[in-house]
């Protein structure tokens, strides 16, 4: 039963470890596009940038607060 119990403790952080992995290439997505945008500089891109950065900013807030800060 112990090795029962350590193989699901592993499976589970190794899920954690995906989920986190997802997060991080979901940002760096979203950096990339807005390193893309600035380049050309147009009125569109710019107002492309602004939603993008708005995006950009929710997601690391969403990363950064603790789990049970919507339970007030």
């Amino acid at each position: 039963m112990k090795t029962f119990f350590q193989l699901l403790t592993a499976a589970l952080q190794a899920y954690v470890e995906h989920i986190r992995w997802q997060r991080d290439r979901y940002i760096d997505g979203l950096e990339d596009r807005l390193d893309a945008l600035a380049a050309d500089g147009d009125p569109a891109s710019k107002l492309r940038m602004e939603r993008v950065a708005k995006r950009l900013k929710r997601e690391r807030e969403r990363t950064l607060r603790p789990s049970d800060s919507n339970s007030d």
